[in-house]
């Protein structure tokens, strides 16, 4: 089987990258000049992995098939259009369910017996997992810009006549392939992700406490530690890659407040996967006894570790070194598990959807005007002016005001009670 895989790195100056790596860890050449490309746009490090780890699936997909695609150019041939359903049809799963076990099997022989493929199509039908209509189409024109580029590349060393075939038949093929990317439905709106009730929110506060009897976690400062996560994300509505991006200069000793900054690519941050700042820098200020334990934290536990000392950051794990994405993932799994009845769904990225509804009842309580209370919340959260990306944070305040409304109205009808 060959197997293509998505690689990230990351210089001595702290640059974050990624590689597609063939069978032998050579990296793909013609991979490696698009993903430098893509980087010189200005892509963000885990956009560039993910435009990666797509290009990994095409090149899985194409060996699979036994399709030699930078011969194919050199002939001045393109992909044809069943080839690159074929691609569309793979888009559609987990990269992990997909099965690439026949790839050489396939290539080694001339017959194979179809009831054997049939064996191997009824496993795989059972077992494999499809993705978000997003990131299906996401992997599709990241597919489709990729294909384009090489046709490009590949193109100008081609003879004119051989190029001029090549461009029309790219141009036709993914002209169909990108028809086929799958358009994200804005509609489907029940069952999307929503911020927490105040019901659900007393119930975590308490289990996460250090000094719970329901709390998860054995170790003093894990526990400390996870509770101070906790009230950050509840207080600040801020990121996991912003909390875990911060650090110890960023809070003011003076001052209950601190800066959330972007970043990127900083050599005083260790992690492969880099906690970045998606937002724009801004300035959060906190509660006095909010701000004291977050000292509390730094001078009385986080000082302890003493390999903690040689990194900025506030959050890190038990062994010193800054607490990862996963980690925080994990936490909140084991919270879930602690706390039977919370929902399915609860991450950290809730906690940044109950801030904003949050932020919506106390802008109604104060009065706010809608104009007010935009500006406001983009300014706290960090987006830009007339962001429209609070639509997708209060979902449960708009719904329940929805419904008061509709209450209201019917009370105008006359029906009498039975």
């Amino acid at each position: 089987m060959t197997k293509f895989v998505a690689k990230r790195v990351r210089f001595r100056n702290g640059e974050r990258h990624s590689v597609l790596s063939r069978p032998g860890a050579l990296p793909v050449h013609e991979a490696t000049l698009y993903l430098a490309k893509c980087r010189k746009r200005g892509l963000a490090a885990n956009t560039i992995h993910s435009v990666c780890m797509a290009l990994a699936l095409l090149h899985r997909e194409l060996a699979k098939a036994n399709i030699d695609l930078l011969e194919r150019l050199r002939q001045g041939r393109f992909l044809t259009v069943p080839e690159l359903n074929r691609l569309v049809d793979a888009a559609q799963y987990r990269v992990d369910d997909l099965s690439y076990e026949d790839a050489d099997e396939l290539g080694n022989f001339n017959v194979v017996d179809i009831r054997r493929i049939r064996m191997r199509r009824k496993a795989t039908v059972r077992e494999v997992k499809a993705v978000g209509v997003a990131s299906q189409a996401t992997r599709l024109r990241y597919m489709a810009n990729y294909l384009e580029f090489l046709a490009t590349y590949m193109g100008a060393t081609l003879s004119a006549s051989l190029r001029k075939q090549l461009e029309i038949e790219s141009a036709y093929a993914l002209k169909a392939f990108r028809s086929q990317v799958p358009k994200v439905p804005k509609r489907a709106k029940l069952g999307s992700r929503e911020g927490l009730s105040k019901e659900d929110q007393d119930r975590i506060l308490k289990v996460v406490h250090p000094d719970s009897p329901d709390n998860p976690w054995e170790h003093g400062f894990v526990r400390l530690r996870n509770w101070l996560i906790v009230v950050l994300l509840l207080a600040t509505g801020m990121r996991r890659g912003e909390l875990l991006g911060l650090q110890i200069q960023d809070f003011d000793q003076r001052l209950p407040k601190f800066r959330i900054l972007r970043r990127a690519d900083t050599s005083k941050d260790p992690r492969r996967i880099e906690a970045s700042t998606k937002t724009n820098d801004r300035e959060v200020e906190l509660r006095p006894a909010i701000m004291r334990a977050v000292w509390n934290y730094i001078n009385h536990h986080r000082r302890k570790i003493k390999a903690a000392r040689k990194y900025p950051q506030l959050i890190v794990a038990e062994d010193g070194e800054p607490l990862s994405l996963k980690s925080i993932d994990k936490m909140f799994m084991e919270l879930r598990a602690a706390c039977p009845g919370l929902p399915v769904t609860l991450t950290s990225h809730v906690m940044r959807h109950t801030w904003n509804e949050r932020f919506s009842e106390q802008a109604e309580l104060l009065g706010l005007t809608d104009a007010v209370e935009e500006k406001a919340r983009n300014e706290q959260q960090g987006w830009v002016d007339n962001s429209k990306s609070a639509a997708i944070y209060t979902r449960r305040h708009a719904s329940r005001k929805g419904r008061e409304l509709s209450l209201k109205l019917q009370e105008q009808l006359d029906v009498p009670d039975n």
